[in-house]
């Protein structure tokens, strides 16, 4: 099991009051906390070191196994317009890095909008669920869900992913799972006290790998060649078509060449 006293030890003072929960497993801690979302206070932490229904974007499933990653979702309660909602994600994409930079991998790098990768490998995905007042066209909540591959799988990463997932580390050392969830925290929570201003988004801009490069846009069935111009202050990413045509993506998917 996790750690609970390493985690809260290594937490910022602002933090160190928040509920943590951590669970051996659990089918996914999105799912779990969005349940419970009404009843908890913002910062409410789920944690688990494996999950049997891990939470992709777009419907997916993320492999969550045992020895390997760490899995956890953040209740959040920001006073933020709908259509901000993705500088949650964006903004926990920052803090990813510098957790990792701070436990000594200093080449992790973004692909919009919401993986992590480091060595041309995704070791981290990021996913945001939202609940919305229709009164107020506000954000009630989000919960705000992490995966992250710190060390290979025992048994190595399953045939349709192999190719495209990685790890961070090559063998795990004592605490690094929650040292790693312990940085996220007090990194996330000094991006979000300004979140609303999106600050961050030069330094998300910065981590971008694939600007500048050829990418293919997917929305639904359709799939264009495009380059990636820049992220905007919305975190919408700006392509170009072959016919010369701009556009500013505030969702869809990007597939990149590595």
């Amino acid at each position: 099991m996790l750690s609970l006293e390493r985690i809260k030890d290594s937490l910022c003072d602002e933090l160190k009051d928040i509920d943590v929960n951590i669970f051996d497993e659990v089918t996914s801690t999105n799912t779990l906390l969005k349940e419970e979302g009404n009843n908890k206070n913002e910062w409410c932490t789920f944690i688990a070191s494996s999950q049997t229904g891990g939470k992709g974007r777009l419907g997916r499933s993320f492999y969550s196994p045992q020895s390997s990653g760490v899995y956890f979702s953040i209740l959040l309660k920001p006073d933020l317009e709908i259509q901000k909602a993705i500088l949650i994600t964006t903004a926990a994409a920052v803090a990813v890095t510098r957790a990792l930079e701070i436990l000594g991998c200093e080449n992790s790098q973004i692909k919009w909008v919401n993986d992590i990768f480091v060595a041309g490998k995704k070791v981290c995905g990021i996913l945001t669920e939202s609940v919305i007042n229709t009164v107020t066209k506000k954000l009630d909540f989000a919960v705000l869900g992490v995966g992250i591959n710190l060390v290979k799988p025992q048994e190595d990463f399953p045939e349709d992913i192999k190719e495209i997932a990685g790890a961070v580390f090559e063998s795990e050392t004592e605490g690094l799972k929650e040292c790693f969830v312990a940085e996220f925290l007090n990194e996330f929570y000094k991006i979000y006290k300004d979140l609303s201003t999106a600050s961050f988004m030069s330094e998300y801009r910065e981590k971008c790998f694939f600007l500048g490069e050829e990418i293919t846009v997917i929305q639904g069935d359709s799939k264009r060649k495009a380059t990636a111009i820049s992220v905007d202050e919305n975190a919408c990413l700006e392509v170009e078509y072959e016919n010369g045509e701009r556009e500013f993506l505030g969702n869809g998917e990007i597939s990149i060449k590595i």
